[in-house]
């Protein structure tokens, strides 16, 4: 095995500045869930508002908030460039499905819609454990059905559809996915998007795990935990929550997939993109050598290395090539 390249420096300190400040709170194995629930989505917010600013930020993209059906709301984002059908991003946020919001990832979506020409629509699915699995995968695919129904009337092009998300949000993606091109006969899709994604159950042997488990920011223990809340008692051969676990894959559209290398998750994705190239979809990977779980989306790393700016134009750039034509015949 070749010798990884060392986690960024500056990356490194900001890591070890923030282990300081959460151990103020004391350990983690001492709270209850209540409290580690309540800990961790304060920690979300806490990331966002210690953002003093933000490089790109604030930009020209217009916002709408918008009621899909219910109780499942999403907030609209459409880049300048006056009155032109845009293709669709629906984006489910991050946050292990117990934290994250519209909110935490608003920084994120408007710097992608802005660099991508893409209107994104960000979903406020529902968390757990307050609502456990399937409730955030049926709002997902709630979601991408109303899109493809309703995109027209906000200026989107529902022949143009992309489904995506970061961390659990990815997760839910890939889920929703496989249900849509396989035997839901939901909304066409044309692109996928999954930024350093949960596709397998962690009683499953993957070596990030072990090499990643601590010092990097999402830690085993507490991802771990992020899977109690969400699907407790699921079976770890659960494709709709472990996509990687999927027997048949289905005709997936092009589907990017990022990595990095200090990352828990890291050997999931890279799995899950063979997994998918192999049964002949169109896969496109990237891999960050030497920095940490979603460090280009979460609010705490938004657009703040070098590396940020990179990730996002490359994810931003396969997004308008991708979505850049109608398939026609």
């Amino acid at each position: 095995m070749s010798e990884r390249q060392p986690i960024d420096p500056a990356l490194r300190r900001l890591l070890d500045e923030q282990a300081a400040a959460l151990a103020q709170f004391g350990s983690f194995d001492a709270l209850s869930d209540a409290e580690r629930v309540q800990l961790r989505r304060a920690l979300s917010l806490r990331a966002l508002q210690s953002r003093a600013s933000i490089r790109g930020l604030p930009n020209a993209v217009q916002t709408r908030d918008l009621t899909l059906s219910g109780s499942l709301t999403a907030r609209l984002y459409r880049p300048p460039g006056g009155s032109a059908v845009l293709p669709v991003l629906v984006y489910l946020h991050g946050g292990g499905w117990v934290t994250g919001s519209i909110a935490t990832h608003e920084p994120f979506c408007r710097l992608l819609s802005a660099a991508s020409g893409v209107m994104i629509i960000s979903i406020e699915y529902r968390l757990a454990p307050e609502h456990r699995y399937p409730a955030a995968l049926e709002d997902a695919l709630q979601a991408a059905r109303w899109a493809a129904a309703h995109a027209g009337e906000w200026g989107g092009d529902a022949a143009r559809l992309a489904l995506g998300g970061d961390s659990s949000g990815a997760n839910l993606a890939a889920a929703a996915a496989n249900r849509i091109c396989g035997s839901d006969g939901g909304a066409p899709l044309r692109a996928l998007l999954l930024l350093y994604p949960v596709t397998d159950h962690p009683s499953q042997p993957h070596d990030s795990w072990r090499q990643n488990a601590s010092g990097y920011g999402l830690e085993a223990p507490v991802m771990r935990w992020y899977w109690d809340q969400y699907a407790p008692g699921v079976s770890a051969h659960d494709a709709d929550a472990a996509p990687l676990r999927i027997v048949e894959v289905p005709a997936l559209p092009p589907t990017l997939v990022t990595t990095a290398e200090y990352d828990v998750l890291r050997d999931e994705g890279i799995a899950y993109a063979d997994k998918l190239r192999s049964a002949g979809v169109a896969v496109t990977r990237l891999h960050a050598p030497d920095m940490h779980h979603n460090f280009p989306v979460n609010p705490a790393t938004v657009a703040r290395f070098p590396q940020c700016d990179v990730a996002l134009g490359q994810i931003a750039a396969w997004l308008r090539r991708t979505l850049s034509g109608v398939e026609t015949g």
